[in-house]
């Protein structure tokens, strides 16, 4: 078993989450739509062709608004959502386990997990741990995550990261990947990088001026 969230009990402050979510959308765009639709098509690709329905594990999945939209298409049988908060969510198609350990089991398997601005969170240090785990439980992993550029990079994604997980208690980190750790990360797990997507524009407007494409990255593993 391993912790994926080394944070204290994480808060849920739903008005907090509304403005918060609110003011993102307002100077921002809908950076869920973006994210999910990359997800979307990357998974077309991957499944289309053999004609199947997929069961997707969110890990990290917070309030499960990615898995929202991703439902929404026929490709996708299930999506199973983990994270530490408490919420009640009960959806067709969806499924939320409230844990801070990982699955004690193996034998349970997804076509796909998805993991969106989690592992940061985590830890570079504890990041390879939780690819291999992942590997277990899938032969495919989309990691969306934050790419840091020196010291200004890093306080700006501190302080968007702050103010956007306040709400929910979640343990905001003092650095995050760069090209060489990020490599690094995925040498020291059991998977294999297909492809990396850098300058992924997941805001417009004022959030894209504060926190531009250079930021965001998008991770597209196998198991070897």
């Amino acid at each position: 078993m391993i912790r994926f969230n080394n944070t204290k009990e994480p808060k849920n402050n739903k008005l907090l989450i509304f403005i918060s979510d609110f003011i993102r959308r307002l100077f921002g765009g809908d950076r869920l739509k973006r994210i999910s639709k990359e997800i979307t098509d990357i998974s077309k690709k991957i499944y289309l062709k053999k004609k199947k329905k997929i069961v997707i594990l969110d890990f990290g999945c917070g309030s499960m608004e990615i898995s929202k939209k991703l439902k929404k298409y026929s490709f996708v049988r299930k999506i199973v959502g983990i994270d530490t908060f408490h919420f009640k969510f009960k959806k067709k198609k969806m499924k939320y386990i409230q844990s801070d350990i990982f699955f004690k089991s193996n034998k349970i398997k997804f076509d796909l997990v998805i993991a969106v601005d989690v592992l940061h969170h985590i830890g570079i240090d504890q990041a390879p741990k939780i690819l291999q785990k992942l590997s277990k439980v899938s032969n495919n992993v989309i990691i969306k995550d934050h790419f840091e550029h020196g010291f200004l990079s890093r306080h700006l994604l501190r302080f968007v990261d702050f103010y956007a997980n306040y709400a929910y208690g979640v343990n905001i980190p003092k650095k995050y990947f760069d090209y060489l750790s990020w490599d690094l990360v995925v040498k020291k797990s059991s998977l294999k990088q297909v492809k990396l997507i850098k300058n992924f524009q997941q805001h417009d407007g004022l959030f894209n001026l504060i926190l531009n494409k250079k930021h965001h990255f998008i991770s597209i593993l196998k198991k070897c």
